[in-house]
């Protein structure tokens, strides 16, 4: 059965000379794999680029239950998902994010919300300014919690309180663990729980808080949902953010 997927790229590894195995976020159906031909002319190029990490594409594919990894034809781009190519801090934040997405949605079928919120977040990184790109990953990681069905509860919240990473709220005391934020990273919690796309340049952080954040995330879904770390491109995140 033939069928247009439209997908964000979000992983290329090499399978042999003639091929590589692409993995993408589709809104039909999910985490897909195509086989993609290898080559150095025009149009391997032009499959390269339209397979960038983030970059979102439309193709028409041979969906078949019986096979895990696709063939995709008359690939096109779609208008989300380019422009961020030519911004060295955007391309450095979509190959994070890429990598996130690769790890957490790997073994996700279709699901609309996530979908939505997929393409959601590679629009808003085309749009997001200086200050929203330093702060994407963790408003990305917080907000995508919300489908997955883990998001922290704040009900507790208090100026004084501590968030509980192991214990996904807040309290009063140190928790046993010792994983827990507290001053400026647990204020700094409670911010991300209302930043939307709108005013995510607004948030101001320390280079040394969002570093704590972000690891402080990456923990969480080590415990609460999969295991994201060890990632390749967290260094050149904290080292540019």
């Amino acid at each position: 059965m033939y069928e247009t997927l439209h997908c964000i790229a979000l992983r290329t590894i090499k399978y042999n000379d003639s091929r590589s195995i692409l993995s993408a976020w589709s809104a039909e159906r999910g985490y897909v794999s195509f086989a993609m031909p290898a080559g150095k002319g025009r149009e391997a190029g032009r499959r390269r680029a339209l397979t960038m990490p983030l970059a979102a594409f439309e193709g028409v594919c041979d969906v078949r239950p019986d096979r895990e990894v696709m063939f995709i034809r008359d690939m096109k781009p779609m208008s989300v998902g380019m422009a961020m190519i030519s911004d060295p801090a955007k391309l450095a934040m979509a190959l994070f994010l890429a990598e996130v997405f690769e790890k957490i949605l790997r073994n996700t079928q279709h699901d609309e919300i996530i979908s939505l919120t997929v393409f959601d977040t590679v629009s808003a990184l085309n749009a997001a300014g200086p200050r929203g790109v330093a702060n994407f990953a963790l408003w990305t990681l917080y907000r995508l919690t919300v489908p997955l069905g883990i998001e922290p509860d704040m009900s507790d919240w208090s100026p004084r309180a501590l968030f509980d990473i192991e214990g996904a709220g807040w309290r009063m005391s140190m928790p046993v663990s010792g994983a827990a934020f507290g001053g400026e990273e647990a204020r700094a919690v409670r911010l991300l729980s209302r930043l939307t796309r709108d005013n995510i340049e607004r948030m101001r952080l320390t280079r040394d808080t969002r570093r704590a954040l972000l690891d402080g995330l990456l923990r969480y879904y080590d415990l609460h949902y999969c295991k994201l770390t060890p990632l390749h491109s967290l260094d050149v995140v904290s080292e540019l953010f």
